[in-house]
């Protein structure tokens, strides 16, 4: 299937949203901005939220799961990308056998299980959360250090892997493999510039990844 002509459903997080790191930026400068020029979709769907974890967790009511009935992702093609506040706000990792959506494995399964129920026509596309520098300032760590309940940010996205493989949903692995990295200086000031979020240049790159990963997957 080419994506010429149809529609994409973008559900995610502030990276999904447009989040410049200083405030500033919105839907315009995100990488979902640039996908119709890029793969010929005719409607790209930004269901992006500043701070949304994938799992629910108390101190906030807009995870994915508590979005998810919220929103119309009719669409040819969903993508389903976040875990980044998860680990930075210390949301329980848990096990492939949990259904508890207050865990991440647990909240991934029900989403994709819904997902996959509400829209089976649908392709679904995972993405894994980007690394983080971190962002001192407002506490949250760099992707190599531990939160609060021990785990690193790549266990969270060999837990999306999981149970992205589990179920057969293909998936672009953007942790390892996003063309850009807030540890290199040059990247950081260009592309990064608080180590966690988007540059309108940063997103454009990012907008390049994930086309090519989009067409790989479905023509």
């Amino acid at each position: 299937m080419s994506l010429e002509g149809k529609t994409i459903a973008c559900f995610g997080d502030s990276t999904t949203w447009g989040d410049n790191g200083t405030g500033k930026g919105g839907p315009a400068i995100s990488w979902t901005s640039h996908m119709a020029e890029l793969t010929g979709a005719a409607k790209v769907l930004n269901f992006g939220v500043k701070g949304s974890r994938i799992a629910v967790k108390a101190d906030r009511d807009d995870s994915f799961v508590e979005r998810f009935g919220e929103h119309d992702l009719t669409s040819d093609v969903i993508c389903l990308f976040g875990g980044v506040n998860d680990f930075c706000r210390n949301v329980p990792v848990g096990a492939p056998e949990d259904k508890d959506v207050h865990t991440f494995y647990g909240a991934l399964t029900w989403l994709v299980e819904q997902i996959a129920e509400k829209y089976p026509e649908s392709i679904l596309v995972g993405m894994t959360p980007c690394k983080t520098a971190g962002v001192p300032r407002k506490g949250l760590p760099a992707y190599n250090a531990a939160n609060d309940l021990g785990f690193v940010e790549e266990d969270y996205a060999d837990a999306f892997l999981d149970v992205m493989h589990r179920f057969g949903v293909p998936t672009i692995d953007l942790f390892r493999e996003s063309t850009i990295s807030p540890l290199l200086p040059a990247h950081r000031e260009r592309y990064m510039p608080d180590g966690l979020h988007y540059s309108p240049a940063g997103y454009e790159r990012l907008a390049r990844r994930i086309a090519a990963g989009l067409a790989a997957i479905v023509g």
